[in-house]
């Protein structure tokens, strides 16, 4: 991941007189015409409105020439020096010489004065790009990150797979025109929703699926023409829909904003005359196939056998934003609601009394709000309590043995993990996934197996303390790099083989010295039950 592309544009502060800026007004006007049936002014008076659930992303100033840095994932050490990838060049890149490289202090203390973490990474056949780090094939990007073979994106992210016009919004694939959509496949022409997977001209509706043409709905499937969950015919939707839309557009044009979906919502439990079974469902679960597939994984990589993988979990989730906790507000079974970064400030806004169980939301879907009170915005926002819950759990497709996990999808033993997609024999993981299996303490690990504490990366094999990287294997303590076989403690390389501190070594000779090094985190991980080091902190030098 250290080639660079041309045409890349950044400045400090969006101007509006750059060019990325005027073809992505541009994009806002038609997005806004298409799902208003007008203008509603220039892109930057929304800046505001846009950015308001974006996840914490970083700004470092680059050490080489003192400009921003933008960091997707901003876990590094405070006094962790940065450089953009424009300014990366692998030949100035020092080497560790052999007499820095004793012990991990020795190596971390020379890595701290002489590497830099890379930020602002735009790859492949990138073009007009600002302010935004891991951007891949992408056109017309601003303010955003985790941006994938997409067009006309700003203040977003974690969007991939030909998305294009697509305005505050995150966890995005194969979609477009979307202002301030929260996790969506293959929707169109929606505002202000959550989960329209698979549907189309949604605005204020959450967990809607293969749905269209919908306002203020909730938790509904295969539903057309219906607005606070009530079904209406096509000619008296149309009627209603454009007189709410008409009041949007008129509070858009004169604050520059409108409430969230979340603030239509009490924060207050609801009684219902619906029946839910007060007792937690009933589900076979096996800790000791965890147990098994983490005992494997730690051997693998440090040729010891560990504790219980709970002795263990602390440290596991240190970066990786476990499941949380809580009760359905129906029934008060227990629901894990999941923590994945990219959707932190979306889901501090998800009132916990409104959170139910996947099978009681679809079962309280069939409540609906009274046709007379659907006719203002300030009507229904009063009718919302009857219908609006919030389901963040679910299961689908094969899965088995989830412990303590909020989403499954084609999962198989997994633990205390937030999203796992067709994936195995994992734990105490952020998201994992599509095919990644003995994959423990990740977020954002795909194609992988037999890897602990790696973080926004693909395709690694027995990795360890691993960050944005790809193609690796036998690897540990590894940023920013591509193409690495039986490597440790590496920043901003790519292609190397039994190297350390990116200083290529003899086979024999590098073998010795990993193995003493491997030992000696082994060491100090059974006995503590962490290691002291990891690749966000190394950064900055000794610790303890």
């Amino acid at each position: 991941m250290i080639y660079l592309t041309s045409d890349v544009v950044r400045s400090d502060v969006m101007d509006t007189n750059s060019s990325v800026y005027n073809e992505l007004n541009k994009a806002w006007k038609a997005t806004c015409r298409i799902l208003f049936g007008e203008e509603i002014g220039e892109l930057k008076e929304y800046e505001k409105l846009l950015k308001e659930y974006m996840p914490a992303i970083g700004k470092r100033k680059s050490h080489v020439s003192g400009k921003d840095v933008t960091v997707a994932f901003d876990e590094y050490c405070k006094d962790a020096r940065f450089v953009s990838l424009d300014e990366v060049k692998e030949k100035s890149i020092e080497p560790l010489t052999i007499n820095e490289i004793k012990d991990i202090d020795s190596i971390v203390e020379a890595i701290s004065e002489k590497w830099k973490y890379t930020g602002g990474r735009i790859l492949g056949r990138s073009t007009s790009v600002e302010n935004s780090d891991v951007v891949i094939d992408s056109q017309y990007i601003s303010n955003s990150v985790n941006v994938v073979k997409s067009q006309y994106v700003i203040s977003s992210a974690a969007v991939r797979d030909d998305s294009k016009y697509i305005f505050g919004s995150i966890g995005i694939s194969d979609s477009e025109f979307l202002v301030r959509i929260y996790g969506a496949e293959h929707a169109k022409r929606c505002f202000e929703s959550q989960s329209p997977n698979y549907s189309s001209d949604l605005k204020f509706c959450y967990n809607c699926i293969e749905c269209s043409d919908m306002l203020f709905s909730f938790n509904l499937r295969n539903k057309h023409f219906v607005i606070g969950n009530l079904q209406l015919p096509k000619d008296k939707y149309i009627i209603i829909k454009e007189k709410l839309i008409q009041e949007m557009v008129e509070e858009l044009k004169k604050n520059k904003s409108l409430p969230s979906l979340f603030k239509f919502i009490p924060n207050k439990k609801t009684k219902t005359d619906l029946n839910f079974d007060s007792s937690s469902k009933r589900e076979t679960t096996d800790m000791e196939k965890i147990q098994r597939a983490y005992s494997s994984t730690f051997k693998v990589l440090f040729k010891k056998e560990p504790d219980k993988i709970e002795e263990y979990e602390r440290w596991l989730s240190r970066y990786s934003a476990i499941p949380k906790e809580v009760a359905s507000a129906i029934s008060g079974r227990k629901i894990y609601l999941h923590q994945i970064p990219e959707f932190k400030r979306v889901y501090d806004e998800t009132y916990e009394s409104r959170i139910v169980e996947h099978s009681e939301a679809l079962e309280l879907s069939k409540k609906y709000v009274n046709e007379n009170k659907l006719f203002s915005l300030n009507e229904i926002k009063d009718a919302m309590e009857e219908i609006a819950f919030f389901s963040p759990a679910y299961t689908t497709g094969v899965v088995n043995n989830l412990i303590k996990t909020s989403v499954g999808i084609d999962a198989i033993n997994i633990y205390a993990t937030s999203v796992a997609i067709k994936a195995e024999n994992s734990a105490v993981n952020g998201t994992i996934g599509p095919h990644a299996k003995y994959i423990f303490g990740n977020h954002r690990t795909m194609d992988s197996q037999f890897c602990i504490h790696t973080y926004y990366s693909s395709n690694l094999t027995r990795c360890f303390e691993v960050d944005s990287s790809s193609n690796c294997s036998d690897t540990y303590f590894a940023h920013n790099c591509e193409g690495l076989s039986e490597a440790m403690f590496c920043f901003n390389v790519k292609g190397k083989r039994h190297a350390i501190g990116n200083t290529e070594l003899p086979a024999d000779q590098y073998r010795k010295i990993k193995d003493m090094l491997v030992e000696q985190m082994a060491d100090e991980i059974l006995k503590n039950k962490e290691l002291k080091y990891d690749i966000f902190n190394i950064g900055c030098g000794k610790k303890g």
